[in-house]
């Protein structure tokens, strides 16, 4: 899978923004979207914040396919901020396969792609 840099910014209204810079396959950020998998980021904006949905299209803007670009993101580990596959999830279930409840939402999306083969 061909790896690109993400940018994640979403609007939580008065609790505040979620913003990060990560590393993805599109194939990742397609299924992500569409599998509307619920995102539990948790109290980051602030105690009893409790932050947690599906991630929309508009909240994933490609910032780059650049290898160039992607090698000294990934060598130097300037990611920065929210990864949404980082977190676990909520509320998600499926009959395909067991959710252990230690799975982040990036393991999740791993195995729906896997299963699609």
């Amino acid at each position: 899978m061909k790896k690109a840099i993400y940018k994640f910014s979403a609007n939580y209204g008065r609790s505040g923004d979620l913003e990060g810079i990560f590393i993805a396959a599109k194939q990742e950020v397609d299924k992500l979207i569409s599998s509307k998998i619920e995102v539990y980021f948790g109290e980051v904006l602030g105690k009893h914040s409790e932050i947690y949905r599906a991630i929309e299209k508009k909240e994933i803007k490609l910032v780059t396919d650049d290898a160039e670009a992607i090698k000294i993101v990934a060598k130097y580990n300037l990611t920065s901020g929210h990864n949404p596959f980082n977190y676990r999830s909520i509320n998600f279930e499926t009959t395909s396969f067991d959710l252990d409840d230690d799975m982040t939402v990036g393991e999740i999306i791993h195995k729906l792609l896997k299963q699609k083969k």
